[in-house]
């Protein structure tokens, strides 16, 4: 029951948060700027979320700044929101997980079109020890071995 609780305070915490970001807040410090996760203590003490900040550096680092200097306008807009004795203190977390997952991409991108077929060309089949083999060689498997397949029996 506590983890649903928390769960919807979560939630709570991040559309309060975002919407304040978004409408109520009128800083030029503050950029594009996406919450891409909230993690609330369940003893609800602290609220750290995590914003993902569209730009140089530079931008990033005068956002954070930003939204730390209005944390404490937020955490009174998500006080009100909420129904509980306490609020959370509420903190800020730089999320770059979007742009290393931009930056994996682009060099998987960059190894594909650096192979000579493009990178069309699937790995070599027999090959031990891939997921492509079909009998699972190099694994010490054999598919046609009695017993080999579990059925959970």
């Amino acid at each position: 029951m506590a983890k649903v609780r928390i769960e919807r305070l979560r939630a709570m915490i991040h559309e309060v948060a975002s919407h304040t970001i978004l409408y109520d807040l009128n800083d030029p410090r503050i950029g594009f700027v996406t919450i891409t996760g909230v993690s609330l203590t369940e003893d609800l003490e602290h609220a750290t979320i995590k914003v993902s900040v569209y730009g140089t550096p530079a931008d990033k680092r005068t956002t954070m700044r930003g939204l730390s200097d209005a944390r404490g306008y937020i955490q009174s807009v998500i006080a009100r929101h909420m129904r509980t004795r306490t609020t959370p203190r509420v903190s800020f977390e730089l999320d770059e997980s979007i742009e290393r997952a931009f930056e994996i991409e682009r060099k998987i991108k960059e190894a594909r079109a650096s192979d000579p077929d493009g990178g069309k060309s699937a790995p070599d089949a027999g090959t031990p020890g891939t997921d492509r083999d079909a009998g699972g060689a190099g694994t010490g498997e054999k598919a046609d071995r009695p017993g080999a397949a579990s059925n959970g029996r």
